[in-house]
């Protein structure tokens, strides 16, 4: 039967958190590098950038983090998911669901987000 009805579901949030190391050239401010870094990504992950379904490329975040200047290198850049108490209660298998440097979301719809950056996005020199 055909009808001009829409049917407006919820969709699920699913928060993460970045961890990440970089590498710092000498002669650069580690610390300010490093803030340099932060910065770069909660600006990447601004809920206004994404987009329900929106898959996370883990090698374009770690080609964001070394584009700043003074980052040598990027050895890790790891998702993890964060759920219960502040945050929503959706756990999801960030590792099940990393296919190469994909994370994909879930059927349903669902959007990845960081929803405390300054806790949730975490960085160290190495």
């Amino acid at each position: 039967m055909l009808t001009d009805g829409v049917n407006i579901i919820d969709g699920f949030i699913i928060n993460i958190g970045v961890d990440f190391e970089i590498r710092v050239y000498g002669g650069y401010n580690k610390r300010e590098v490093l803030t340099r870094c932060i910065n770069e990504l909660k600006d990447y992950f601004n809920i206004d950038n994404w987009t329900f379904n929106m898959a996370i490329n883990i090698s374009e975040i770690e080609l964001l983090i070394a584009g700043v200047e003074g980052v040598q290198s990027v050895p890790k850049c790891e998702i993890t998911n964060k759920c219960l108490g502040n945050y929503s209660s959706h756990s999801y298998n960030i590792q099940d669901a990393t296919k190469g440097k994909m994370v994909y979301p879930s059927l349903d719809p669902s959007i990845f987000e960081v929803k405390f950056p300054n806790k949730d996005i975490k960085g160290r020199v190495v």
